[in-house]
């Protein structure tokens, strides 16, 4: 039986990183997802980005008051400055739960975002992606990333787990 796809995620996260490590949420969302990392990294730091106002809003009500956090307004597509190379990059693909299912994260921006995430990752950094499939868009996306999984050099390792809706892609840089 199969763990289901975010407690999979969060349990690979929590062995992965240590307390002062650097990772990004690059599709914040509500800021469930920032909120976790935020706890693993309490020496450490995290930058929560999303392309959505009221995703940005809702992440700095959950996480009010927390130091080890920075926000960002922006599309993923471009990394924002980075202090040092991150230990762990998450993508949480889709629409913004409880928001405007119109707007989701494309799969041209998502794909550009993904390869500049590799090459911005620390050594033996992580990508963990999740990919919805649930809706026209979501399937073309989950498509794309799995070519592109598919495509990475023998020098990175990768996992899929979950086949089918959703999937979730853990992805290892050596």
């Amino acid at each position: 039986m199969h763990k289901p796809h975010l407690l999979l995620a969060h349990e690979y996260w929590r062995n992965h990183l240590r307390p002062s490590d650097f990772a990004i949420d690059m599709t914040c969302g509500n800021g469930h997802d920032t909120l976790l990392l935020s706890d693993c990294l309490p020496l450490g730091l995290v930058y929560a980005i999303d392309i959505q106002e009221q995703a940005v809003k809702n992440t700095r009500m959950r996480l009010e008051g927390r130091s080890n956090i920075h926000l960002f307004h922006q599309s993923h597509e471009t990394l924002p400055p980075l202090p040092k190379a991150p230990a762990l990059i998450v993508y949480n693909l889709g629409y913004l739960p409880g928001g405007d299912k119109s707007i989701t994260t494309q799969t041209e921006t998502t794909l550009r975002s993904l390869q500049a995430s590799l090459a911005a990752l620390a050594p033996d950094g992580a990508l963990s992606i999740t990919c919805y499939p649930g809706h026209e868009e979501g399937a073309r996306e989950e498509t794309a990333v799995r070519a592109w999984v598919n495509s990475l050099s023998e020098k990175k390792f990768f996992h899929e787990w979950r086949p089918g809706s959703p999937t979730l892609f853990w992805i290892v840089a050596h």
